[in-house]
């Protein structure tokens, strides 16, 4: 008799306590010698619920069963649990393996496989399933009381942050959360360049920020290189600003919970709430499914920020004689016509340059810089407590870090062979020093240039640069990123264009002409509303 033995476990702890997988291996061959049989292969799902068919190994072993040659007899488990614990698969699976001629023996449950077996079998099918059921509500309760307490869930933290043990009840350790240094300066890192870049360029899309990652030689704790899927979730994570919820979704059922299961969960933040909702407008804006990626990506200066003042639709380009001439034009209007909105239509020229010399007039001049920059120089102790906060965790890091090489170098030193574990723990290390000795850099470059008062004749100098990259510009893709980082909106109505835009814009704009590694973006109230002179009337232009 040819058997294979099946062997499971939930979870990495189960394996570590008395039902392991080679105990089950252990004791199914104790088993099959017992009957002269011999073993043809083992099957082991590890960490794999049996309240589920969804496990690889358990479903190549029935493939081979149901397979025409048929290269064994019986599958051998050590309990039926280990095979099922839902009724209906369990049911299902052995009817499948009788059809092809193939036993299923419970090593520690042998009922035999007359009617009587079969339905005690049935019968320990349903205990199981419930047995299950009620371990996870337990299970479900004790990890949402353990959430409450302020205690981390099992699951490794978002990049940023990482767990230490701040208690151990028993043999149970209790887990917090707390910043990862070196983690968190990659978020900042993250979030800097798809709200502001990198002082090079305008805001970076997701594509190009996961490029300039892997291009840089930062990694994911893992050791592998950034996918675009892993940062457009790090800029999704509300975590980053202290907003986490444990339970908020069903695992099995792949589902979001009712609101009112969340259990809030409070995490140390590391962006700042103004950065963070600037991105998230911006995600919103590029999405797909409200924004065409042709439009996101548009040279057009003013798309997705232009908007009819009449239905707060977005206008799109409308070109006419063969695209000799082009226009701003609401797109509800030209797509639904009149009944949708009466809409607005502008040449495009024109709108670009009311806008663009709107700007260089009436915004970029040295008395708003003025004011913008003593906001920020009011917030620059702050800023300066941070850094220095920053750093030192950073250093502490890097201590810890060339402490651990400096151990290996020793064991290589003194003759021990390092084998491929130790040498990729060793490249592991290197790479991770580099990265911490770049994050203090760009940070001892960030504290070394602080906020400073500048001269009204100094202001005005750097509104003029500003002024002429706006209406002169070499580049205009920079031009297009540059304004898209002083302007939010520009509404368009037949009497008037209004412009708006984040009013520290002005200042980090400013600043960003002073300092070689670019601005330090942060976002507070809109200049729009603090004068009319942002305002453009549209009447006597013949439009």
């Amino acid at each position: 008799m040819r058997a294979v033995i099946y062997a499971r476990v939930s979870t990495i702890k189960q394996a570590e306590q008395d039902l392991s997988i080679p105990d089950q291996i252990n004791a199914c061959e104790a088993f099959a010698t017992s009957k002269g049989w011999t073993i043809a292969k083992q099957f082991v799902d590890a960490g794999k619920s049996a309240t589920t068919d969804n496990r690889p190994e358990f479903q190549a072993m029935i493939a081979e069963a149901c397979s025409p040659s048929k290269p064994f007899d019986v599958v051998l488990v050590h309990s039926q649990s280990r095979f099922a614990r839902n009724t209906l698969d369990l049911l299902l699976y052995e009817k499948r393996l009788s059809k092809t001629g193939v036993g299923l023996v419970s090593i520690t449950q042998d009922f035999g496989n007359d009617s009587n077996g079969h339905l005690l079998r049935g019968v320990l099918g349903l205990i199981d399933e419930h047995q299950s059921h009620e371990t996870s509500k337990h299970v479900s309760r004790t990890m949402i009381e353990n959430a409450k307490a302020g205690f981390w869930n099992g699951a490794n933290p978002p990049l940023g942050y990482r767990t230490y043990v701040a208690e151990v009840r028993g043999k149970k350790e209790k887990k917090r959360i707390e910043i990862e240094p070196q983690g968190a300066e990659l978020v900042r890192l993250i979030f800097k360049l798809y709200v502001c870049g990198n002082g090079k360029s305008g805001p970076m899309g997701i594509k190009k920020i996961t490029s300039y990652l892997n291009e840089h030689g930062y990694r994911k704790p893992s050791g592998k290189d950034f996918a675009v899927s892993t940062v457009g979730m790090i800029l999704r994570n509300a975590a980053y600003i202290g907003q986490h919820y444990f339970n908020k979704t069903d695992s099995r059922a792949k589902k979001v919970r009712p609101c009112e299961e969340w259990v809030p969960f409070a995490m140390p933040p590391i962006i700042d709430e103004d950065t963070f909702y600037a991105a998230q407008e911006r995600l919103s804006k590029a999405s797909p499914r409200k924004t065409a990626p042709r439009i996101t990506s548009s040279n057009v200066l003013l798309t997705g920020v232009a908007q009819c003042s009449h239905c707060g639709g977005s206008m799109k380009i409308q070109t006419g004689k063969g695209g000799q001439y082009r226009y701003y034009k609401c797109r509800s209007c030209m797509d639904k016509g009149k009944a949708a909105c009466k809409g607005v239509t502008i040449p495009e020229a024109k709108l670009d340059e009311i806008v663009l010399e709107s700007l260089c007039e009436h915004v970029i001049t040295p008395e708003r810089m003025g004011a913008a920059i003593e906001m920020l120089i009011a917030r620059s102790e702050i800023r300066t407590k941070d850094l220095a906060g920053r750093l030192k965790a950073l250093s502490k890091e890097k201590r810890e870090v060339e402490k651990q090489l400096k151990n290996l170098y020793v064991l290589a030193s003194d003759g021990i062979e390092m084998d491929g574990s130790l040498r990729s723990h060793l490249k592991g290390l290197q790479d991770r020093r580099e990265q911490l000795i770049k994050q203090i850099s760009g940070l001892e470059r960030q504290r070394d240039l602080p906020v400073r008062k500048l001269s009204k004749e100094r202001r005005e100098i750097i509104a003029q640069k500003i002024r002429q990259r706006l209406l002169h510009p070499d580049d205009p893709g920079f031009r297009r990123a540059y304004l898209r980082l002083m302007v939010t909106r520009v509404e368009v109505s037949d009497e008037e264009i209004k412009i708006t835009g984040p009013n520290a814009a002005l200042a980090d704009a400013a600043m960003g002409e002073e300092r070689p590694d670019g601005p330090v973006l942060s976002f507070e109230r809109e200049w729009c509303p603090r004068s009319e002179s942002n305002r453009h009337s549209r009447k006597g232009t013949g439009f």
